[in-house]
């Protein structure tokens, strides 16, 4: 199996690829703006392991949550590069990366600005995720800043799994072939201005 995916929802975003066990990644160019520096980085991973774009099974992209420009530039890319060569898109959020790599934490948290956090919260139920204050993460929480070398290898990882699992799939979920959607979890600066002015 061979895929690609896109991590555009971090400081110093990554695009990553494997071919088998064999795996690269690429670290997006400074000093380029993140859409400019997205193409180059493809080419570059590919290339690393001769792969050709049309062999690919799938691509994906990181949605979110995270940096809010950078998550519509990675999610755009991903959709229009998968419809371009007509292979299937997978959606991964931050949350799932940070699983991958650390399993045993009971919350994962990614910065937000003004003292809050992206969380994703686990309990016997399942899981939640909130927008929270620092003063509310619950003790065992991991923090995305913590592991921020390993997300790409955790990315590789749940992509490699979820295109196994498409691979052996009766049929293609519609999720596939869905365009993918950026993942938030808050509104953007300008509509939370735009609120502020309505009221």
């Amino acid at each position: 199996m061979r895929g690609l995916i896109v991590d555009t929802t971090i400081k110093g975003g990554y695009v990553a690829a494997f071919d088998g066990e064999r795996r690269e990644v690429v670290t997006l160019a400074e000093g380029i703006s993140t859409a400019s520096a997205i193409l180059p980085a493809v080419r570059e991973a590919l290339a690393a392991l001769s792969l050709p774009k049309e062999g690919l099974d799938g691509v994906a992209a990181v949605v979110g949550p995270g940096s809010f420009t950078g998550i519509r530039i990675g999610v755009s890319f991903v959709n229009a590069f998968a419809f371009a060569l007509g292979i299937p898109r997978f959606r991964i959020t931050s949350f799932d990366v940070m699983r991958e790599c650390a399993s045993s934490a009971t919350a994962y948290a990614i910065d937000a600005g003004h003292d809050s956090y992206y969380t994703e919260i686990l309990s016997d139920e399942g899981s939640e995720d909130k927008n929270i204050t620092v003063s509310d993460l619950p003790s065992g929480t991991l923090f995305q800043r913590d592991i921020l070398p390993n997300l790409p290898q955790g990315a590789l990882s749940v992509l490699s799994k979820a295109i196994e699992q498409h691979v052996f799939a009766l049929c293609a979920p519609s999720y596939l072939t869905d365009l993918l959607k950026p993942y938030y979890m808050r509104k953007s600066q300008a509509e939370r201005m735009k609120d502020v002015h309505a009221e």
